[in-house]
């Protein structure tokens, strides 16, 4: 995964959600999801890549804190804050903060990269304040993947990745002490149909009106305190 980013540095933005129309819908799908989980003030976020969710989190008024494995992310990252937030390079399974120190923890479409999702979901649980939240977002497992890279002619990723049911990484949370509030797709199409289409208009048509249960990432929000916003 870091040897994909260093190599793509730059150009990882504008391969997914800069060079389609479906793209940038995504894009803004997501980004708007992961606002209406946030709760808190200060938030964590974990995984910046290149900093487009950061730059969003932090212009929406969050004390912010990103981090990140990858050197040439980091990097880029910072130059896109301009000096607003703080940007950490470690290790999202050895979170190096003291405990009770964010309001919200954050992880999209990283959770997939991660060797060991648990100690993740125990770390960000320790960092969290007793009404803590974390969100996580992920590539589902789903039937005919691999076919639909194929007719869609795309090459087969470099970063390894272990793909998950929204039920699967429930009970992860639940495991690690958190209560789920949320286990629901954050698409209604194949996140490869997004990235390589044009027709946003059809997009945002289909989003009023079809189930999402062929959407590819899924999105798993817990507690620390008991709450209730939907699993299923």
């Amino acid at each position: 995964m870091i040897d994909n980013y260093n190599k793509e540095g730059r150009n990882y933005d504008n391969i997914r959600y800069g060079r389609t129309k479906g793209g940038r819908f995504f894009s803004q799908i997501e980004l708007r999801k992961t606002l209406e989980m946030v709760k808190g003030e200060k938030v964590l976020h974990v995984g910046t890549a290149t900093g487009r969710v950061s730059a969003y989190l932090v212009s929406s008024g969050f004390d912010y804190v990103g981090l990140e494995l990858s050197g040439a992310m980091v990097w880029i990252t910072k130059e896109k804050l301009n000096g607003a937030g703080d940007i950490v390079q470690a290790d999202a399974e050895h979170l190096p903060f003291k405990p009770s120190a964010f309001d919200d923890v954050v992880s999209v479409r990283s959770f997939h990269f991660l060797p060991h999702p648990e100690a993740f979901l125990n770390e960000a649980n320790r960092v969290l304040k007793q009404t803590g939240r974390v969100t996580v977002s992920f590539e589902r497992n789903v039937r005919g993947r691999e076919t639909f890279r194929k007719l869609m002619s795309l090459p087969p990723s470099n970063a390894r990745r272990t793909y998950y049911s929204n039920p699967e990484v429930a009970l992860m949370v639940r495991n690690a002490r958190f209560e789920p509030l949320f286990a629901r797709n954050v698409t209604k199409l194949p996140l490869l149909f997004y990235w390589r289409s044009n027709h946003d208009r059809v997009l945002k048509r289909l989003h009023g009106k079809i189930p999402s249960f062929m959407g590819t990432v899924g999105m798993v929000v817990g507690s620390k305190e008991t709450q209730s916003l939907g699993v299923g």
